[in-house]
């Protein structure tokens, strides 16, 4: 139950933010849903996540190539999510690694997507650098974005989680 309310949950904040080019919670909430749940169920949180909000985006059909790219991607955000509950930190020492955790997680997430289509559509290498340079003004946005919704709206949603899930359970 709780996984499908997580996806449901991200792939909606993903809708909502869909007007702001490169910068979204969608991250965020699978992030907070490896926290709550741990990998697995998070994974699958973000797989269906990935799949209602990328397969099903009004702004366009998804390329298969990049949907599995995405659905790979985003599947780091709950690992993430997982490992930082097992740390048991708080205040500036947790802020410090969900910043890290955004970087990271929104890296390899832009990779990935980056990569899918010069290499699905038979780029040489030439083709592959041109498509990763143009693109990182908007992994720059994309990271700083999460690194930002992280540090801010992640620990406050942490707790709000953590109390819910508990009267839940």
């Amino acid at each position: 139950m709780l996984t499908a309310l997580f996806a449901g949950i991200s792939a909606a904040v993903g809708y909502l933010l869909m007007a702001v080019p490169n910068v979204e919670a969608f991250t965020a909430i699978l992030f907070v849903s490896g926290f709550t749940l741990g990998i697995n169920k998070g994974i699958q949180a973000a797989l269906i996540a990935a799949i209602i909000y990328f397969g099903f985006n009004p702004q366009g059909g998804v390329f298969p190539p990049l949907l599995i790219a995405q659905c790979i991607g985003v599947a780091a955000a709950p690992i993430a999510g997982s490992f930082a509950r097992k740390k048991n930190l708080d205040g500036v020492k947790l802020r410090l690694l969900l910043a890290v955790s955004a970087l990271i997680v929104t890296l390899w997430y832009d990779l990935l997507t980056t990569l899918a289509f010069p290499l699905s559509a038979g780029f040489d290498a030439r083709g592959i650098i041109a498509t990763m340079v143009a693109g990182v003004l908007f992994s720059l946005i994309h990271v700083v974005g999460n690194m930002i919704i992280f540090v801010v709206v992640v620990p406050p949603l942490l707790n709000l989680v953590s109390k819910s899930v508990k009267r839940v359970t």
